[in-house]
């Protein structure tokens, strides 16, 4: 792994990566689709997560964000984008907000001007980049995690779907709490090949 995710994973508490870590570090380094279900250790696979975003975007890239983090929640997406923000203080990869709450115009400025990994809401998301506002040519990660709440609400589903039919061939990264076929459905749309990840797979 690259300096800046050695010491972002030890700044998280892995000193020592745990036997779950180091089989998800495994499977994220093939470069294949993950869907992650493994209730109760929400925790530490958003620690893993983050840590794995700087895995994907090592270093500044003008213009290209290589990590793309759509979570459900505006307080769930500033809290992501804070704890990457200060992880990568000592370095130049921006991380970036398209969240809700904030304002449209500014998220696309700062984005346009140059983001690494953008951490957001679908539906704002989903607008930035029918504005031109996210250039995805250089995407390397996709993370969709809370997917138990997207199921329930249909139009979340649709911006999701939209964004990724643009999106080039890249590694998907899908976290959900409940075993449900509407899930398994979800996914097994937006990637044709992936694999599951329970507790029956460690």
């Amino acid at each position: 792994m690259c300096d800046i995710t050695i010491d972002a994973s030890k700044e998280l508490g892995y000193n020592e990566f745990s036997e779950l870590h180091a089989y998800l570090l495994k499977r994220i380094k093939t470069g294949e689709s993950l869907a992650i279900h493994l209730p109760g250790e929400k925790e530490t696979i958003d620690k893993m997560l983050i840590s794995l975003s700087l895995f994907k975007a090592p270093q500044a890239f003008e213009g290209s964000p290589r990590v793309l983090w759509i979570t459900d929640t505006t307080d769930r997406a500033r809290k992501l984008a804070d704890q990457l923000k200060h992880l990568c203080r000592r370095s130049e990869i921006a991380v970036e907000l398209a969240d809700d709450k904030g304002k449209m115009i500014e998220q696309r400025n700062h984005i346009f001007e140059g983001a690494d990994i953008i951490i957001g809401n679908p539906k704002r998301i989903h607008d930035l980049y029918n504005q031109n506002g996210i250039h995805v040519n250089q995407l390397k990660l996709v993370i969709i995690d809370s997917l138990d709440n997207f199921v329930k609400q249909p139009t979340l589903l649709q911006f999701i779907r939209r964004v990724n039919e643009s999106l080039p061939k890249c590694q998907h990264i899908f976290i959900h709490e409940d075993k449900q076929e509407r899930i398994n459905n979800f996914i097994e749309e937006l990637v044709p090949f992936y694999k599951v990840i329970d507790q029956n797979s460690l």
